[in-house]
């Protein structure tokens, strides 16, 4: 594999077999953070949290296959093959430990990391899904975008439909199939690792934590950000940088529910 190049924009970028990978890397000298974004989103999504962590803290954020400035792969991929370019990035920049924060399809990427690399230590899933059928059914309508204005919902709407029309349908359909049959739920009552679980609570009802299929495993914890929905970097990057600040990164911090 070829060794990263330094790009102007302080992207980096790494050739994989299917055309460049982006990414940043503070390049401190920490185990690192690496932040994982949703369907249409970029590693630009996440500047607004990481400028709420502390300056020593190194922190590595990608673009998935398609995505921000990342190649659009020509050939069929699945979302297994999102996490092992993660992993073989993180093989290249011979990191032995690492946690990954992932928001939405980029949680779903970090379970199947975490799944198949004992270097993946913890795992903080911004409404990481379980399963896509567990995301649909689990809150009342109309929390997707939260409280953001109807400027900032345009700009998430606009990111997601540039992105979504730089593949061939036939390789977006193959790949979105993946992120349907997808389902972490084995995964989840069998983790060693330190997973939050981390939700907005807009929308939230009685039957909300059952449907959501989060296995009981004494290494999860549930973490409840109120007045937000499933963008949570974007709605209230503040609050998430403060759920990362407040971890235990050395063992398990008890959230009460």
């Amino acid at each position: 594999m070829a060794q990263p190049t330094e790009q102007t924009d302080a992207m980096r970028t790494i050739e994989m077999s299917w055309g460049e990978l982006a990414y940043h890397d503070s390049g401190h000298l920490l185990p690192p953070l690496i932040f994982l974004h949703g369907t249409g989103c970029d590693a630009s999504d996440w500047i607004p949290v990481i400028a709420g962590l502390p300056h020593h803290q190194r922190f590595i954020a990608l673009d998935f296959r398609g995505h921000g400035q990342s190649s659009v792969p020509t050939q069929p991929f699945e979302l297994t093959d999102l996490a092992d370019d993660v992993l073989n990035l993180t093989a290249n920049l011979r990191l032995q430990e690492l946690g990954i924060v992932g928001h939405s399809l980029g949680g779903m990427v970090a379970m199947a990391a975490a799944q198949h690399s004992s270097r993946v230590t913890k795992l903080v899933l911004l409404e990481g899904w379980t399963s896509l059928a567990a995301a649909g059914s689990s809150f009342n309508p109309g929390r997707f975008y939260g409280a953001l204005s109807q400027e900032a919902i345009d700009q998430i709407q606009r990111k997601a439909h540039a992105t979504r029309n730089c593949f061939q349908t036939e390789i977006w359909n193959h790949f979105w199939e993946s992120v349907v049959e997808f389902d972490a739920y084995t995964y989840l009552q069998q983790a060693d690792i330190p997973i939050w679980e981390v939700f907005g609570g807009m929308g939230r009802n009685d039957l909300t934590q059952k449907k959501l299929r989060i296995p009981p495993n004494p290494n999860i914890q549930w973490v409840w950000l109120p007045h937000a929905g499933h963008y949570l970097p974007h709605e209230c990057p503040a609050e998430v940088a403060k759920v990362i600040n407040n971890l235990n990164w050395a063992g398990l911090t008890q959230f009460r529910q």
